[in-house]
Formats: structure tokens, sequence, C-alpha cells
């Protein structure tokens, strides 16, 4: 679970800027006591967040940190890190300044205390702790980086883990822009303790409106996934929906003429995955006409096999392609409460929530994810609906609120601050302006002139 985040000098966050999943301290935070957990280093972390704001104020940029970071320490293909165009813009003193990443988690009862130092696309600091307990301030450093020099903590030879070992790995392979975590990732025999914090981030998902989970659907049409939480979530959202099935057709039948060279590369892939021993899953996964699709071989036939949607009173089949956005967005979120709901040590961070949903729908997804939830799973999301701003589903402490200070940098601060009370429609006082968080806009009457 997420303690907290700070960034500084990264898109619209100039000095040093906090969001955190603590809990307020106070006779008025009694209420959700299921919201929280306790975690063996001794702090409370809250299971919600909903972030608001204006439009421009920085909540997407909070999610763009975040995923920043993670891809970052799994190695997804950043060139150049941190090039000026993602530094903030708008002081000139901060194109030379260091940008810095610091992530507070809890995975699997281990908690981390991780940071980086990032300077002109390169690493110039990098430290990982772990948190023993909170109130006897007891901590354990990993290692620690300057430049490129790694120190390794006493952790390693108490564990008897070979340093020597590590430090020349780290010595010959460690370049100025991967992290020491993702090089020492699955490199140390004898420890799984890394490999666990490298996880937590691979196990940190997150979803923006460009996102779409392809495994899911996959997993749906492979049997490896049960398809009636998918179903009942569709049935019970009155999408018209009754049942998902999987159609399989011949690969002749499926492609065209014209598709034969991608046909003929699918059915390499698929080759390749059957002759070898090592390989579990025989399915190849492959998208085009903006659809997903596996392709398997059976008594020597390839086939094709195809998601589509059944709806009440019709017995027809109809491809997502074919259902309407509100239906597709919803389907994109349902992995994350299935996980949510049914798995545990599961983050998923959400940009734009509410996106082509109802907002009575929306806020029914949260109340399952707030009611059935295992502690060790955590939602935290951005929108705009303030149909969600309901005591009754969320603490104080777990509504956040974005603005733009003055310089244009981004800030954030939630709503205990104000320690309304419970009684209180905050949804009123949010648009009237009593908490921040909305847009100061012009006068929109004077943009058009009168013809006369």
């Amino acid at each position: 679970m997420l303690i907290r985040f700070n960034v500084s000098n990264f898109m619209s966050f100039k000095e040093v800027t906090e969001f955190n999943m603590l809990s307020s301290k106070g006779n008025g935070y009694k209420q959700h006591l299921t919201h929280l957990q306790t975690t063996k280093s001794g702090i409370n972390v809250l299971k919600a967040a909903a972030i608001y704001g204006a439009n421009a104020s920085g909540k997407s940029n909070l999610v763009n940190a975040i995923e920043y970071l993670k891809n970052i320490v799994t190695g997804e293909g950043i060139d150049i890190l941190v090039p000026l165009s993602k530094r903030f813009r708008l002081d000139d003193n901060y194109k030379t300044k260091p940008t810095t990443f610091r992530i507070e988690f809890v995975y699997r009862d281990i908690h981390f205390d991780y940071a980086l130092e990032i300077e002109k696309g390169k690493i110039k600091e990098e430290w990982l702790y772990e948190i023993v307990s909170v109130e006897k301030e007891k901590e354990t450093l990993l290692f620690e980086r300057k430049n490129n020099k790694v120190t390794l903590g006493d952790y390693f030879t108490k564990n008897k883990i070979d340093v020597s070992y590590i430090e020349k790995f780290l010595s010959k392979e460690l370049t100025e822009k991967q992290c020491v975590l993702n090089a020492m990732y699955d490199r140390i025999d004898g420890d799984e303790k890394i490999d666990t914090i490298y996880k937590a981030f691979e196990d940190l998902f997150i979803v923006t409106p460009q996102t779409y989970n392809s495994n899911y659907p996959f997993s749906l049409m492979s049997n490896d996934h049960s398809k009636e939480f998918t179903e009942n979530i569709l049935k019970n959202s009155n999408t018209g929906i009754e049942k998902l099935d999987v159609q399989v057709v011949e690969a002749d039948k499926f492609f065209n003429y014209d598709d034969d060279d991608f046909k003929q590369s699918i059915i390499d892939k698929l080759e390749n995955k059957l002759s070898d021993e090592k390989e579990k899953n025989k399915i190849v996964f492959f998208y085009t006409r903006n659809e997903y699709y596996t392709i398997d071989k059976i008594d020597g036939k390839y086939f094709v096999s195809i998601l589509k949607t059944k709806h009440f009173n019709s017995n027809n089949l109809f491809e997502f392609n074919e259902e309407s956005d509100g239906t597709n967005r919803l389907f994109e979120l349902i992995p994350a409460f299935d996980g949510l709901t049914r798995e545990g040590n599961m983050v998923y961070i959400i940009d734009e929530l509410e996106r082509s949903l109802h907002p009575i729908l929306a806020k029914e997804l949260l109340q399952l994810f707030v009611n059935n939830s295992h502690l060790n799973s955590q939602l935290i999301f951005t929108t705009h609906e303030t149909h969600l701003l309901d005591l009754e589903l969320f603490r104080q402490d777990e509504i956040w609120f974005t603005e733009k200070k003055a310089d244009g940098s981004s800030s954030f601060y939630p709503l205990s601050d104000y320690k309304p009370r419970e009684d209180k429609n905050i949804r009123s006082g949010y648009l009237e302006g009593r908490y921040g968080g909305i847009p100061f806009l012009g006068d929109f009457s004077k943009l058009v002139k009168d013809n006369e």
C-alpha cells in the first residue's frame, strides 16, 4: 500500500510536494475504521483516496509522476531520464535543478522508503531503507548510491549474502540511468527482500484514460480467469449485456487475403511457443481491428477466439467495438475492482475514474470496493464527480484537493485540514469554493460580441 509520495521539479511540481495515505489523528476520525490498516511497522494507512481539483491543477500529473517512477524502477524504456520537457518549466532556475522522487510503501509486510535524485538525465543519488518500527524510529539501510558508487547496508552481511559479488557486479553493469533496485532484481541468491520490493512496483497498477488492460480479456478468453464477476458487473450496471461469450472461428476464415503476412507472423509466434517445452501458455494473443484476440492450434488447424457480448432477449453476438463508450470504460475498470475486492496486495491508481460512467454507477463501484476489499488493497483515483463527495462513503482524510499556486506549481491537501462536521454537506461546500480545488473562471459572456 502507498503510504506517501514526494516529488519535486517534475511537470507542475516545483518544490517538494507530498501526497500521503496516512490517517488523521483525533476524535473526529473514528468513522469508517475498516478503511484503515495498521502496518507491521506501526502506522495506520488508508485504503482509499479521492483527489479533486480544477482542470490543469495537477491531478493527472501526480498519477504521471508515480507512473514515471515505476517505469524507472521496472526499466520500461525511458531513453532520457527527466528531460527538460518533464521538469518544472515556469521557472528558468529549475532547468538545471535536480528532480527527486521518494515513495514510502508497504508490500507483503515490508515497509520500505525509496528515493531517487536525477540530474541532467543521470541518477545522482538513490537509497532504500526498510522501516522496522516507526514509533522506535528503527530502520535498516539496504543500499545507498552516490553517482555510480553503491554502498550496501549491513543487512546483506548479516544475512550471509556475498557483498563482494554484488558490488563487483554493480561496478561493471550499473549505468547512469539505471536504478540499483532494477539492477539488483533477481541477481541476489538467498534473499527475497530486494525481489519483493521490486515486485511492489510491478503490482502498482496505473490506469489512465489511454490505458487498456489487454491481459484481462485474454485471461477471459483462455479460461484462466472466471467470467462470472465481469458478467455480474455488466448485468447489474444495466448495460443490457447478459453474458460474455467466446466465439471460435478458423483462422483462414478470420483473416482476409490482405492479412496474409500478419496471419503468418502470428502463426510463427504460436509455433515457437508450441515448440518451447518450457512455455506453459500455448496460446498467442494479438491485437487487430481495434479488438484483442487469441489464436491456438487444435488437431493441426489454427483457430481464433473472439470475446463477444450477448444481450438480453437476443441471440446475436456483438464485439466490444460495437458497444457504447460507457460499456467499454466499465469493462476497462472491471479488472481493477476484480483485483481489489478478491485479491490482496493490490494498489490501483486511476485517473478520471468517472469518465463515461454515470455518477450512480461510479458510486456503486466504489461502494463495492470499500465494503468488500481486502484491507491490504488500496484505490487512489482522480475525479471531478461531486456526487462522490460523501462522508458516508469516504473519511475526511480520504478526500484530497489539488490547487495551482500563484507560481503555477501544484499543491495537495486533504479535506481533514478543514475539519468539517460529519453532518456537513461537503458537496455544496466544495462547489461554493469553501475547500478550494475549483476553477476561477473569467466572464464567458464577454467572449461573444453582440452582432448589433
